[in-house]
């Protein structure tokens, strides 16, 4: 029988007043010997992905003759509504993630709050650590009009791809494997929910899960010229287009068929992670930022898989590429040693702690790393699959200033039954057309 959003929350350990866990920003300070330092803001806010920036923070220190380093860890979104803010009024970091795009680094360039990076790229060899269609994702021309050209304003020291967690336990019992098509995996969550198995994972209380859904479906109906155009506002690329339509008339189609986590609508995503781990479904949808926390509850029982094609074929276009870039801001009080914490923040060592965690960091990862049969290596194999292919896509917020709530708010009307699938797509593409002008 289909558990209630009450019992899954018990099951996870968590209760209906606990449901915002990580809400505040959480700072630590490595050490404090003197008074001038760095401050650097990231969205690492939680094991294990905060106690690498932290280590990291700590080594730099010690080979600084003790120099403070100020980490503090945020929510993508409340990071994104402080920082320009923050800058502005001359508090902000050293050191931040700037949310790539129109979502925010564009914004920022223009408002003179970035420092470009063209002056460090050559001493730190920054334009080598990923291919050029991932490097121009921190890129926009000076003036800041031009996104996905022109300077580096940010490196990454992760990379992302959303994809599907899976219940190795639950898909074997129930005689089900991974699906190697979009139908079958349209099959798959029909016989968990038959089977009395929460079908698929995600939560919207917080509205960002819905991007990472809808792009998801709308990634197995698009191509690369017409995604990369859109999101570099290139040419005349519509959201008024028939990829559009057919994902929006798919997610309405999967809701109808109950294929999503009964009371999705009123789960924060990050706790959808603790209901799957704890067995309150069969599939996750959730962004490779959670395999660490995946890998320690779940261990060898939890799999991955990216969104598979549609039988007649084609490269399905994944919701992800690099992670949330580290920038310096106007506000460094020596932008040279903020570009030398950069440069550590993406250096050999952040990278083998990354993969030591189960996590994914930029660029490919090496063969001798990934184990078949685990977590980390259906993870590692997925990614390096797509970049051969050139499948990762775009975040779709990242198309216009000020999107992300204009997307969000016409998803939760389209999961609510507000709008129809012909509205939502003219809605998206009036805001896109008005950021033109």
């Amino acid at each position: 029988m289909t558990l209630d959003r009450r019992e899954l929350l018990k099951r996870s350990g968590m209760v209906s007043a606990g449901l915002a866990i990580g809400a505040s920003a959480a700072t630590h300070t490595v050490v404090a010997q003197d008074s001038e330092g760095l401050v650097f803001w990231d969205t690492l806010n939680s094991p294990p992905r905060s106690t690498i920036a932290e280590d990291l923070a700590k080594a730099f220190s010690e080979a600084h003759d003790g120099i403070s380093v100020e980490h503090r860890g945020w929510e993508t979104d409340e990071l994104g509504n402080t920082l320009p803010r923050a800058v502005e009024g001359d508090q902000g970091p050293d050191v931040a993630q700037v949310n790539n795009g129109e979502a925010l680094a564009g914004p920022m360039i223009r408002a003179g709050q970035l420092v470009s990076l063209k002056d460090y790229v050559g001493e730190y060899g920054w334009d080598e650590l990923m291919p050029p269609g991932l490097l121009a994702r921190n890129m926009y021309t000076a003036d800041g009009t031009t996104f996905g050209e022109g300077e580096l304003w940010g490196v990454s020291a992760e990379a992302e791809i959303v994809g599907f967690y899976y219940s190795r336990k639950i898909f074997e019992d129930n005689g089900l494997d991974v699906p190697t098509t979009f139908e079958e995996f349209e099959q798959v969550l029909g016989k968990l929910r038959e089977a009395g198995q929460e079908p698929l994972l995600f939560g919207n209380l917080d509205k960002w899960q819905a991007i990472h859904l809808f792009g998801e479906i709308q990634g197995t109906y698009t191509d690369r010229e017409y995604l990369d155009n859109l999101i570099y506002r290139r040419g005349d690329a519509s959201f008024e287009d028939d990829s559009m339509v057919k994902a929006a008339e798919k997610v309405v189609e999967w809701k109808n068929n109950n294929f999503f986590l009964e009371g999705f609508e009123g789960i924060n995503g990050d706790d959808a992670v603790p209901l799957f781990t704890s067995g309150g479904g069969a599939i996750l949808m959730q962004g490779s930022w959670a395999a660490g926390e995946v890998q320690e509850a779940m261990g060898d029982d939890a799999g991955f898989f990216l969104m598979p094609p549609h039988e007649d074929g084609g490269t399905v276009l994944s919701v992800g590429g690099v992670g949330i870039p580290y920038s310096i801001t106007t506000n460094a009080s020596d932008p040279d040693l903020s570009a030398e914490f950069i440069n550590t923040l993406v250096s050999e060592d952040a990278f083998n702690a990354f993969v030591d965690a189960g996590l994914l960091p930029a660029g490919d990862i090496p063969e001798d790393k990934i184990v078949e049969g685990t977590l980390s290596g259906d993870l590692y194999g997925n990614w390096n699959q797509a970049l051969a292919d050139d499948a990762v896509g775009h975040y779709l917020d990242w198309a216009a200033p000020g999107f992300y709530d204009i997307l969000t708010g016409e998803l939760q009307k389209l999961l609510g039954g507000q709008t129809d699938p012909e509205s939502f797509v003219k809605a998206l593409q009036e805001a896109y057309a008005s950021s033109f002008e």
